[in-house]
């Protein structure tokens, strides 16, 4: 049984939904998991009983923490309405797919303790968090989320030999040089190397005539200048590429006799519909067109399918979920019954971390930081496999490419 002061009124209605699911979730039975809920300071003293007390084991194998965004402490349970509750629904679905994984590795026979604070996404909280013995004294750190947070805990922190894990963040670690931060996002730069890779690698120089839109705003420099860096380095220039900042008059710039492959950096609405547009009528022109677009096409929801899929488009992802897959049909059902919602991308991608992380305590103990890049772990949302900088720390090196069948995006085999 999980031990969880309750400090919020609950209310009737259905505005309340997220916020009763989330205080439900932190009473209820768990195996050998003793999460914490996220107190309003994390200070070592004796809390005060509260009504019923569970007696919890003096010692546990393995301790964890997550610092999450709940922000509870910005929501008045006299007046608040559902977008105000919806800012919990990262926090609380991350939570909840993490508590699973560490559920069902705890049937191992393994033991877990979870403690669980809430950030507040205030810059004293994390300060406050980041110098709690009851937070640097675990053997991982999962968190903060948002990248001012991770350097402002990573600049106040003394957590001994524990690995601060950021688990959501896309930002470069360069932005942070903490050696001891474990980054499971990949960077923009990381998918400018893995488009140019698997253009170096499925391609003749020869055969291909390259046309990259890149309008040179900040957002698309950054994904364009990589691509065209590696795929020079990958090639030793054997590849060149044609680079224009729009796609106005791009026929003058394709080749009959070759295969087009045009990489497009922006992610903008606005721009990206005439584009592609642009690019559909060519292809019905005899063009042979293979699109590479920015990663963060996944979520682009605008885009027409039967116009990607016969541009042949292919995009460079952090994550996938294969739904026809039993492993990920059963973690949809076991989170259905445990909670009574469907899992978000941040339940998957808190199971996946969660399960990774946990294994790796449950099989080295506290020198787990040294196995991390020992094997490719392949779970149910994204991959990993840390590659170890003495600078920037841990690195995530695996990602997907993902391609338009069947007039859905399907991971490329």
């Amino acid at each position: 049984m999980i031990l969880v002061p309750n400090r919020l009124r609950l209310l009737s209605g259905n505005n309340t939904l997220l916020i009763v699911s989330f205080l439900v979730l932190l009473s209820a039975c768990s195996r050998k998991v003793v999460p914490v809920k996220p107190g309003d300071q994390p200070s070592p003293k004796k809390e005060e009983p509260s009504k019923v007390r569970v007696p919890v084991k003096k010692s546990l194998d393995h301790s964890l923490v997550l610092l999450l965004p709940f922000e509870l402490n910005k929501i008045n349970p006299e007046t608040a309405s559902r977008q105000e509750i919806s800012k919990a629904d990262l926090a609380i679905d991350f939570y909840q797919g993490f508590k699973l994984a560490l559920d069902s590795l705890s049937q191992r026979g393994h033991n877990y303790k979870l403690q669980v604070f809430d950030t507040q996404d205030q810059e004293t909280r994390v300060v406050n968090l980041a110098r709690a013995n009851s937070v640097r004294n675990n053997d991982i750190i999962i968190g903060p989320v948002f990248p001012d947070a991770i350097s402002t805990f990573a600049e106040f922190s003394e957590t001994n030999k524990a690995l601060q894990v950021s688990p959501l963040a896309a930002s470069a670690p360069s932005q942070f040089k903490n050696p001891r931060l474990v980054t499971v996002n990949n960077s923009i730069d990381q998918h400018g190397w893995k488009i140019a890779d698997f253009i170096f690698k499925n391609y003749k120089a020869d055969q291909v005539n390259i046309v990259l839109i890149n309008t040179q705003k900040n957002d698309d420099a950054k994904f364009a200048e990589p691509v065209k860096m590696y795929l020079k380095d990958l090639s030793a220039g054997r590849f060149s590429i044609t680079e224009r900042p729009n796609s106005i008059g791009l026929e003058s710039y394709l080749n009959h006799q070759k295969k087009n492959l045009v990489i497009i950096a922006s992610s903008e609405r606005a721009y990206l519909l005439p584009t592609i547009d642009r690019l559909y009528k060519l292809s019905r022109d005899n063009y042979k067109i293979e699109v590479f677009g920015h990663p963060n096409w996944i979520k682009a929801k605008f885009l027409d399918p039967e116009k990607m899929q016969g541009l042949n488009t292919r995009l460079s992802s952090s994550y996938f979920v294969n739904y026809k897959l039993n492993r990920v049909k059963h973690f949809i059902a076991r989170y259905r019954d445990e909670y009574g919602f469907e899992p978000s991308e941040f339940s998957f991608k808190g199971f996946d971390i969660g399960y990774f992380f946990g294994s790796l305590l449950e099989q080295y103990g506290k020198d787990y930081p040294d196995h991390l890049g020992d094997r490719v772990y392949e779970g149910l949302h994204n991959n990993f496999r840390f590659r170890k900088d003495p600078v920037l720390g841990y690195l995530n090196t695996e990602l997907m490419i993902i391609k338009y069948q069947g007039f859905e995006l399907q991971l490329e085999k």
